[in-house]
């Protein structure tokens, strides 16, 4: 397994994107407390979109600057070789739009946090997402994604679930 440095995140090559990005906020009391309930290791997704700037969910679905998530933050890089132009066209092309959504469009689902937290994923509000929704994208490129209403942690399984799907790296600042 690769143990990523900053300087690689940062400097990434356009053509290895998108990617989907798992990650923990070990500084974060509710991060912690969903760990800690889902029994994973990641409690947020979301994608590498273009070299040092991450497509996220916060309070809107929106760009973040990937250097925000590598002070506190541990993180995990996947993504299929086997994709093709056209596939990563296909994910940009819903990254894309869905940024430019407008905010009140975007913003974060409380009440599907709330059906996670119970064990009840069906409660979401069907106007919002949370982070985990955005896995989603993959069944415009894969057409054997089935998940609904995923946590990270249940993406992150699925993931591990399919050959096709390969880790390029995991950070944590030392």
């Amino acid at each position: 397994m690769k143990i990523l440095t900053k300087d690689e995140i940062l400097d990434v090559d356009i053509n290895q994107l998108p990617m989907l990005v798992l990650s923990y906020n070990y500084r974060d009391i509710v991060s912690s407390l969903i760990n800690i309930r889902k029994k994973s290791h990641y409690n947020h997704l979301m994608w590498y979109y273009r070299p040092g700037w991450f497509a996220s969910q916060g309070m809107f679905f929106s760009l973040d600057k990937a250097e925000k998530f590598l002070d506190h933050h541990r993180l995990k890089f996947w993504y299929n070789p086997d994709w093709t132009v056209f596939d990563k066209a296909e994910l940009f092309t819903n990254i894309k739009t869905d940024l430019e959504k407008p905010k009140f469009r975007t913003r974060y689902d409380w009440l599907a946090i709330i059906g996670q937290l119970v064990g009840l994923t069906g409660i979401q509000n069907p106007m919002t997402k949370i982070c985990s929704d955005y896995g989603g994208y993959l069944k415009r490129v894969d057409s054997t994604y089935n998940l609904k209403h995923p946590a990270p942690s249940d993406v992150n399984e699925w993931l591990k679930g399919q050959s096709q799907y390969k880790i390029w790296g995991r950070y944590l600042k030392d």
